[in-house]
């Protein structure tokens, strides 16, 4: 419960020093989280540096020990390569001379066959036209590849050419059935009595020669089927215990096993750095950066603690105030300038309480508004 004001002067100087002091604790108060927020800043920076410090040095000896041993295996993996490249070239060179090996008697008894023909022909004067494949393929067909020669031939000759004359060369005007007829005509007759011509000519002459070159050129063209059946056999042959490959493949099985002691080490090098290595490097460097994180910690500390301290003692003087002071003042009076103003109208004797004080006051406000 509010006391009566026994001595007003005394009043008006200690609500003027409870308001000065309260504005002075609150300028404090502010300047503190200034530099408390400053502090903690300069704290929680000092401790990202250290933690990009750490992750950065751990990024970069993990990336030195993986280049390191990549280094070799990759090396390792080029000498492999290599030497497969070897192995592969020596293998196909095997594969050469073996099928040289195996299909030479093959290929030396067509020489002999076709030295043989030539001979024959020349013998008997059998002119060159029927020594040739298309003309055993028109005139002694016995095989399904010179029955589609033939077939081929007769489409050609008797299809694609009178269509050809009759749709591309003939004019408008004369494509009629008639022409059509016309053109089948003189094809049959061109090109089948040129057939039937070149045919009657040669069998009739060279029969018996052409006959013992078909067999030749049969002979011949088993053989060649032989050779590439041979080569096929070869070409699929799983086995390379022909090619003598001992040599490249110990090369190779040395190379591999480098190349896994290699990957084996550097595998033991990553783990030995994640369990012992990291666990030291990140001591260390929170070691050396200690010293200014605890000084840093310190000096915020002391801050901080001052700053609760002082917005205690504001606190406390704003409820002295209040209770003491504005009680009777109410809020609008509590400055120091009007303070005096009420205290000069208490001196002047022109009030005898606060309350007529405050009345004057406002009527003296009135009177110069």
């Amino acid at each position: 419960m509010a006391e009566p004001i026994a001595d007003y002067r005394s009043f008006f100087e200690g609500a003027k020093t409870v308001i000065s002091e309260t504005e002075a604790l609150k300028k404090e108060e502010e300047q503190l989280k200034e530099q408390e927020n400053r502090e903690r800043a300069d704290l929680e920076a000092e401790k990202r540096a250290l933690k990009e410090t750490i992750d950065s040095t751990l990024k970069k000896r993990v990336s030195e020990i993986s280049t390191t041993y990549d280094t070799q295996i990759s090396k390792a993996n080029e000498e492999m390569k290599r030497a497969s490249s070897r192995r592969e070239r020596a293998k196909n060179l095997g594969m050469k001379e073996r099928i040289k090996e195996e299909t030479k008697p093959y290929l030396e008894e067509n020489r002999a066959l076709k030295k043989e023909a030539k001979e024959l022909f020349q013998k008997n004067g059998v002119p060159g036209i029927f020594r040739t494949r298309l003309y055993y393929a028109l005139y002694f067909p016995h095989k399904f590849s010179q029955f589609l020669v033939l077939l081929l031939f007769i489409a050609i000759c008797f299809a694609a050419i009178p269509c050809g004359i009759y749709f591309l060369l003939l004019p408008e005007a004369f494509r009629r059935t008639f022409f059509l007829i016309l053109i089948y005509i003189a094809d049959i007759v061109v090109f089948g009595g040129l057939y039937t011509a070149v045919g009657s000519a040669s069998k009739v002459h060279y029969l018996d020669s052409l006959k013992a070159g078909r067999e030749i050129l049969d002979k011949i063209a088993a053989n060649r089927k032989t050779v590439k059946k041979i080569s096929r056999s070869i070409s699929r042959d799983k086995s390379e215990d022909k090619y003598d490959l001992a040599s490249y493949d110990d090369e190779i099985a040395k190379i591999r096993q480098n190349l896994d002691e290699a990957k084996q080490k550097k595998q033991e090098a990553l783990n030995q750095f994640e369990t012992v290595t990291k666990q030291i490097l990140t001591d260390e460097l929170t070691q050396n950066a200690r010293p200014r994180i605890e000084q840093l910690e310190s000096a915020h500390s002391v801050t901080l603690r001052k700053l609760q301290e002082t917005s205690r003692a504001r606190q406390e003087k704003s409820l002295e105030a209040s209770d003491k002071y504005e009680v009777y003042l109410g809020h609008e009076f509590m400055t120091e300038e009007r303070i005096d103003a009420l205290a000069q109208i208490m001196e002047a004797g022109t009030a005898v309480n606060l309350s007529d004080a405050i009345g004057e006051f406002r009527r003296e406000q009135d009177e110069q508004d």
